[in-house]
């Protein structure tokens, strides 16, 4: 009962700012990120944690300013969630500015094979949906919420959208194959740790990290053909642009530690773009090869 409540009064809020403009979401997306920022927050020490391990000889004071950015923004993708989940597809698109090399959605959606995107956890990534789905149907594999009325309001505000979800489950991996080989649009989030079996250990920013195969299996086992997408948020509440890029040619190899180094190259030269706005407080390096000490645990981060 407590746990539904939570999930009413999230909805709640979210709708709640969704009635207002991005610039109003974005300042008091840019307070949560403060507070995070302030105080001792788990955000805070597992961004830094990450920072550390992905840029050893950043200078001390460069990386806190990278440390407090990076917060700032993470505040601000969530507070954006209003906007994006509460605005219907066309206002949703109006936050869209620009789309670079966006010629090369339009000739991978024009072959005839299927196109997987991978979309990193990069600016705020929901604005993928309004965009893609626009173009064309689209399936992103999505991992189930705890909180069951929150994840079903969730997956009804994106299939309004015109996506189609699919959960992380055996069944969901099999659609992924089905909708590829039939020559449909795949989006999936490149950048979390899967299951141990599911994946392997390649380097991400010189960081050995356990990085998921089924990419590489759906892109050698379908013949579909991969691009990069990205979202950067813009300066002063002027939306967002959308960066498309095309991935290292080893990200189709047989060997899936090849295809695994390919995909993080291709993630690093999207953080490349702009660094503050990448997911930092996400434990992407939780898992260690040989079963090491995590350095979460090592910096005493719950």
């Amino acid at each position: 009962m407590l746990k539904s409540l939570l999930g009413y009064i999230l909805i709640g809020l979210i709708k709640l700012v969704g009635l207002t403009p991005l610039k109003t979401a974005q300042k008091l997306g840019r307070g949560i990120g403060w507070l995070l920022w302030s105080f001792r927050s788990r955000a805070r020490e597992v961004a830094r944690v990450n920072l550390g391990l992905c840029y050893p000889d950043m200078a001390p004071e460069q990386c806190d300013r990278l440390l407090r950015d990076a917060l700032l923004h993470s505040g601000m993708t969530a507070a954006e969630m209003g906007p994006f989940w509460g605005y219907s597809q066309q206002e949703g698109l109006k936050l869209l500015n620009k789309v670079h090399c966006g010629e090369l959605l339009d000739r991978a959606l024009a072959d005839e094979r299927g196109v997987l995107l991978l979309i990193p956890h990069q600016g705020n990534w929901e604005l993928t949906n309004n965009f893609i789905s626009g173009q064309s149907p689209v399936t992103f594999m999505y991992r189930p919420l705890k909180n069951q009325v929150f994840n079903d309001w969730m997956v009804k505000r994106r299939e309004m959208l015109g996506c189609n979800l699919v959960p992380t489950t055996g069944a969901g991996v099999r659609k992924l194959f089905e909708v590829l080989q039939s020559g449909g649009v795949v989006g999936f989030l490149p950048d979390q740790e899967p299951k141990r079996r599911s994946g392997v250990f390649v380097p991400f920013m010189s960081v050995p990290a356990l990085t998921p195969k089924l990419p590489g299996e759906l892109l050698r086992k379908t013949g579909a053909i991969a691009l990069m997408v990205c979202v950067v948020r813009l300066p002063d509440a002027q939306g967002f642009d959308i960066h498309i890029s095309e991935p290292p040619s080893d990200i189709y190899a047989d060997d899936p530690e090849v295809s695994a180094a390919a995909m993080n190259l291709a993630i690093e030269r999207c953080i490349a773009l702009c660094p503050e706005q990448y997911q930092w407080e996400y434990k992407r390096f939780k898992h260690r090869p040989e079963h090491a000490l995590s350095p979460y645990a090592k910096a005493g981060v719950p």
